[in-house]
């Protein structure tokens, strides 16, 4: 029996395409945060920090699957312009705001076709959010969510960055699982990465559906692949209809 609905966030209800104009924005908080502490950086320089954190951040979720927060990035930076950060230093939040707001000021759109659907189910299945998040927090996610109109929809939102892992560690899953208090194989997973969001999902005991919405991921271990919202909801239709 189908009882929740779990969702990704990027690639499957967001755009999660990086926008350069809100690169540009992340990257001149992280220079005024440097020049809070007394270093200022060449504007390539600048750029070749803010590039190689990405790298940095980028290895800490496809290696380590870390729940890494804005400020653990930040402090990294500060690390690698060989300066110490200090504990709930002022402008590392000021910074770490900035991040967020960047990504309110120039949003992702939410994929066309996926409000209705959240909307429609809903009606009828508790939903979650079970995401990573990037350099932009799990609160600015939230907030986008609301400003579209979508937050309401889910029963709790789940980001890596608070649980401390990411997908397909178990952690996420399991944090997700104790909100719902339903069975694993009860939960559909919808996502949209074959290795976090299908074979995470499985290893958890869920169910998983792979969204092939903005790209195609190949052959998949999911039990169904839909390449489009309205083929997600006539499977999940027909699994409440067996149900």
């Amino acid at each position: 029996m189908l009882r929740a609905l779990t969702f990704d966030y990027w690639d499957t209800l967001y755009e999660g395409g990086v926008r350069p104009e809100r690169v540009a924005l992340r990257r001149s908080a992280v220079g005024a945060l440097l020049g809070a502490y007394g270093r200022t950086l060449p504007e390539a320089q600048l750029r070749a920090l803010y590039d190689a954190s990405g790298h940095e951040a980028e290895r800490w979720w496809s290696e380590q699957h870390r729940g890494y927060s804005t400020d653990d990035r930040l402090h990294w930076i500060l690390e690698q312009a060989a300066l110490t950060p200090r504990a709930d230093c002022e402008h590392v939040a000021a910074a770490a705001d900035a991040v967020d707001n960047a990504l309110l000021m120039l949003p992702p759109a939410m994929l066309p076709g996926a409000w209705g659907m959240l909307r429609a189910f809903a009606r009828r299945l508790p939903l979650l959010i079970i995401s990573d998040t990037g350099f932009a927090s799990g609160r600015a996610q939230d907030r986008l969510l609301e400003k579209d109109g979508a937050r309401e929809f889910f029963a709790a939102t789940i980001y890596s960055m608070d649980v401390g892992h990411a997908k397909p560690r178990p952690e996420i899953f399991a944090a997700a699982l104790a909100r719902l208090g339903v069975l694993p194989g009860e939960i559909l997973h919808v996502g949209d990465n074959e290795r976090t969001d299908v074979r995470g999902a499985l290893a958890a005991g869920f169910r998983a559906v792979r969204l092939d919405v903005v790209r195609s991921g190949g052959p998949s271990e999911a039990e169904y692949v839909a390449r489009s919202f309205d083929e997600l909801t006539a499977y999940v239709e027909a699994q409440l209809t067996s149900g």
